[in-house]
């Protein structure tokens, strides 16, 4: 036999052996940059171990190529990033990101970590509510499948006290000003806010800038990140003035900068704090944890300002495609699977959420989840289109502004001066 045919038949038979073997095993690692990155955020650690089974289990069935689906969720919020960030560095497995909207919006997609996904969206029609989508969109791009509880911005109040002080709850800031000293009078705080945590003062302004603005926050914000427009402009320095207002008109406790998100709940908890502001993802721990009847209401109208109040929030969660990963075909299947409604409810469902991602797989039916769900459609969280080293700067001068060391005028100047100075090095909205 020719040497070259030995050869040709040698290398077919290698080739028909290859073939015949099974493909090789695969694991798919998902990755949560901070503890709350689960696969149902806010529930116990047992809940997220049956649904990753749940999840595991289907998803192998359909590509039994699969071995294993693990979940590496670690670190805080504030350290998501750089936690993401040193995994990729140091060649660590990534496949699938638990991504929250927020760093997708300013992080993320900037900085290159994931894929784009508008082809895995697109083939899933209309299957998300309004907005969902649009929370993970960037650049007119797509960057993560919408997998989520939606959450929004609330006040909580205890009822109790309420009707003790004779007060009900207040639809417009005018009269919760007025009802402030007959809490006050019992030896009550009207309203207290987890202060130490920069992150939650901005919350603040935002709410007041849809009233200030005529509900055109969105627009403003993007006209100043454009140099169209600047903080130092009055509809600006106005809602910081109203945002101030709560702590000058003896509403928010000025002792708030010094309580954490665990001190203010005991202070609420407690009963010695009547209310505070913050989002319906509190709502299965007051529902554990609250002793009192408690009930929600939106932010209140200033009588003085063109807007409305809105509620800020949505669809906050979503599974996004690992740039770093080295089989994203696997990722996007399983973010495929993951997102169908039969996966998404055994996701959700744990949270028990007011409203989710997804139309087939509805929110509970609870007299709390019912009054929430008359603040949707929600405002897309400003937080998300600022800049991160913007929104760092905004954060601090807020929680200083509230804290009395500065004047309005003052923390819209130095947010100004902070996006001159990006400005200045390059920054340029978009890009």
């Amino acid at each position: 036999m020719p040497k070259s045919l030995a050869a040709l038949l040698g290398a077919t038979a290698i080739t028909a052996m290859l073939a015949a073997m099974p493909a090789q095993a695969e694991t798919l690692v998902i990755f949560g940059p901070s503890t709350w990155d689960t696969l149902a955020p806010g529930a116990s650690e047992e809940v997220n171990d049956e649904v990753l089974a749940k999840l595991k289990a289907g998803f192998i069935a359909q590509h039994p190529e699969v071995t294993d689906v693990t979940i590496n969720s670690g670190g805080t919020i504030t350290d998501g990033l750089s936690r993401l960030r040193n995994a990729v560095l140091a060649g660590d497995q990534i496949d699938v990101i638990l991504c929250a909207a927020n760093p997708v919006n300013t992080s993320y997609a900037r900085l290159n970590l994931i894929l784009p996904v508008d082809d895995i969206v697109a083939s899933m029609g209309d299957r998300f509510i309004d907005g969902a989508v649009s929370n993970f969109t960037v650049g007119g791009k797509v960057w993560g499948v919408p997998m989520s509880a939606v959450n929004v911005t609330t006040f909580f109040y205890n009822k109790a006290l309420f009707e003790k002080a004779g007060i009900t709850a207040p639809a417009t800031y005018e009269e919760f000003v007025a009802a402030a000293p007959k809490l006050t009078a019992l030896g009550v705080i009207p309203v207290v806010h987890q202060g130490k945590n920069a992150w939650m003062w901005p919350l603040y302004y935002m709410s007041s800038l849809s009233q200030t603005t005529g509900n055109k926050q969105l627009e403003l914000v993007e006209a100043t990140l454009k140099g169209e427009a600047k903080f130092t402009d009055a509809p600006s320095v106005e809602a910081l003035k109203l945002a101030y207002g709560w702590v000058k008109d003896g509403l928010l406790d000025p002792q708030s900068n010094e309580l954490d998100e665990e001190a203010m709940k005991s202070v609420f908890l407690s009963g010695r704090a009547a209310a505070y502001f913050g989002g319906s993802w509190d709502v299965p721990g007051l529902t554990t944890n609250a002793t009192f009847d408690w009930g929600v209401f939106k932010f209140p109208k200033y009588e003085s300002q063109p807007g409305t109040p809105v509620a800020y929030g949505g669809a906050e969660t979503g599974l996004c495609v690992s740039s770093s990963s080295k089989n994203p075909d696997l990722a996007r299947a399983f973010i495929s699977y993951a997102s169908e409604d039969a996966q998404a409810k055994v996701m959700l469902e744990p949270i028990s959420p007011i409203a989710t991602s997804n139309k087939g797989v509805p929110g509970v039916d609870t007299p709390i989840a019912k009054d929430l769900a008359t603040y949707l459609p929600t405002s897309k969280f400003l937080d998300w289109v600022w800049p991160r080293e913007l929104t760092e700067t905004i954060q601090r001068e807020i929680q200083t502004m509230m804290g009395g060391a500065e004047t309005p005028e003052q923390a819209a100047a130095n947010m100004q001066a902070k996006l001159d100075e990006m400005v200045a090095a390059g920054y340029v909205y978009g890009q």
